[in-house]
């Protein structure tokens, strides 16, 4: 019974251990591109809009308004996700993926980490909070 629970504890570490790849990945492509600056000088107002609920997730790994009046938000989601296009074809073009599947992943990476309150669009286009 112990040698199983030791078993089980070594695979949950392993599988956290590798949870967090995609996210070592995407932070050292982040560091090689040209973009990665202005990612990083944007991300306090992409976090501020989020926690305001002014923009939210979707699954497709893209940012999205949820305001349509509100101007400074719209183009704060035009330049993230220029930024985003880019660093997905360039992981992709690196490991040899579907953009599509890297934009998933960085998705799912960014739900796994969300704050409580943060929005997220399903496919259907439904909102939902988490």
């Amino acid at each position: 019974m112990v040698k199983k629970l030791q078993i089980r504890s070594y695979l949950a570490m392993k599988m956290r251990f590798l949870s967090y790849l995609p996210f070592a990945f995407f932070f050292t492509a982040f560091l090689w591109a040209d973009y990665s600056d202005r990612m990083k000088q944007r991300l306090v107002d992409v976090v501020t809009a989020k926690d305001a609920g002014s923009v939210g997730e979707g699954v497709d790994g893209f940012l999205h308004l949820r305001e349509s009046s509100n101007i400074g938000a719209a183009k704060l989601v035009e330049s993230e996700n220029s930024d985003r296009r880019q660093l997905f074809a360039d992981v992709a073009s690196k490991t040899g993926g579907d953009v599509a599947a890297v934009a998933r992943k960085f998705s799912q990476g960014i739900a796994t980490k969300a704050k409580t309150g943060h929005w997220f669009k399903k496919s259907s286009g439904q909102w939902v909070q988490k």
